[in-house]
């Protein structure tokens, strides 16, 4: 049963996707759409379908060297010395060009919708993913470092950015950590670690800076050592608010400095930030037709006035269409006022957006908050989806006193 829902659920996400392009509509009706989560594991699963069913291994199944492959229509079996493979990146190693060649058409005979290209070796280097592959002719051993393409712009973070330490912090480390698992040898990682430290002091860092964090960090690599208080780990409970910069970390300070006074040291306050980008301001692709729009908080007005403010997580049309249900049962508060005011109309072009959520609970909040807000009359003003207990406080505690 599970594999038929499975079976089923793939079905319904991977048919039919629509797009809009120039105001016009479209269906996708070969590939996977770009941008679907899904499509990275399928590309994978299907390479994987097509590339390992034809792979003859010597040894065990995690074997990649001296491999062969399956003989097929007019290509004998082919046999490798190394065969790698990322998705639908492959590093593979031959005994001469003419078999290289001849690999390719292999490949490419496999699927009609797979077509690779091959690159070669130049000046004993090669290039696969972020890694340079060398050949050492006088030593006769491969040697590895990073690589970065011609068209890398040398653009980080850069250090006066209006965003936490941490996440600063966190770039020299990534960057230092890849430098210590691609590089083969000492004399390249140093040599790396010192593109690293130009290209960062061209974005701002200052040299201290640098230098204590990868000190750090490099310890740490070489070491495997851990940090880790004595006793048990406290939990952590995360609190999502912009970030402000030192009133973010003052307001943390407070709140855990408060939490060690009721002696509540098993518990840890730990910020989200959030943080609006700067391609948010910019729009890249076509605006979505106002009736496919979903997730939203909607307010809807009756030609007599009244209105009413929802929510949905459906496309905005079709939960329109059901308020224009007039009869029936499953009537909302806009198709009973249309029922008992027949001269009453609403329309979809008066239909006013107020927010976008696709969280479920949040957007139930947000519509609990517009109700509650609200300045005009409406049919609903009673009918909240949340209680809104801590907006209700202070007029409560009033009451009380």
């Amino acid at each position: 049963v599970m594999l038929t829902v499975v079976k089923r659920s793939l079905d319904w996400c991977l048919r039919d996707n629509t797009f809009i392009f120039d105001g016009k509509y479209y269906v996708q009706i070969d590939g996977i759409a770009m941008g679907s989560p899904l499509a990275p594991i399928l590309a994978d699963i299907f390479m994987n379908h097509v590339l390992e069913d034809n792979i003859i291994r010597s040894t065990d199944d995690n074997n990649f060297l001296n491999i062969s492959f399956k003989s097929i229509n007019n290509f004998q079996q082919v046999k490798l010395k190394l065969f790698v493979r990322y998705v639908d990146d492959t590093l593979v190693a031959f005994e001469n060009k003419n078999d290289a060649t001849k690999f390719l058409g292999y490949l490419n005979s496999l699927h009609g919708n797979i077509r690779f290209t091959m690159e070669e070796e130049n000046d004993n280097n090669i290039l696969f993913l972020d890694l340079l592959i060398i050949k050492n002719i006088e030593q006769n051993i491969i040697e590895t470092t990073v690589y970065r393409k011609p068209t890398h712009s040398g653009v980080f973070t850069n250090y006066t950015s209006f965003i936490p330490r941490y996440l600063k912090v966190a770039l020299v480390k990534t960057l230092i950590t890849r430098a210590y698992r691609l590089c083969s040898n000492w004399h390249l990682f140093d040599s790396e670690i010192n593109k690293v430290k130009d290209l960062l002091m061209h974005n701002g860092y200052n040299k201290t800076f640098l230098e204590n964090i990868i000190g750090t960090q490099l310890d740490r690599l070489i070491t495997h050592t851990t940090y880790r208080k004595h006793g048990p780990e406290p939990r952590r409970f995360f609190i999502k608010l912009p970030f402000l910069g030192d009133p973010s970390n003052r307001l943390l300070g407070s709140i855990n400095s408060c939490l060690n006074q009721l002696k509540l040291g098993s518990i840890k306050i730990e910020l989200q930030h959030t943080f609006s980008r700067l391609e948010g301001n910019f729009r890249y692709k076509d605006k979505q037709p106002k009736h496919l729009l979903n997730g939203v908080v909607y307010q809807v007005t009756c030609s007599c006035g009244l209105r009413y403010i929802g929510e949905s997580k459906r496309c905005l049309k079709v939960r329109f269409d059901e308020h224009c249900k007039t009869e029936g049962a499953n009537m909302t508060e806009i198709g009973k006022h249309l029922a008992e005011s027949p001269g009453h109309t609403i329309s979809f072009d008066d239909v006013q957006i107020l927010s976008f959520e696709q969280h479920t609970r949040k957007r139930h909040i947000l519509e609990s908050i517009f109700i509650q807000q609200s300045t005009h009359t409406l049919l609903n003003e009673n009918i909240k989806s949340v209680p809104l207990y801590i907006f209700n406080l202070p007029q409560y505690l009033l009451q009380r006193v």
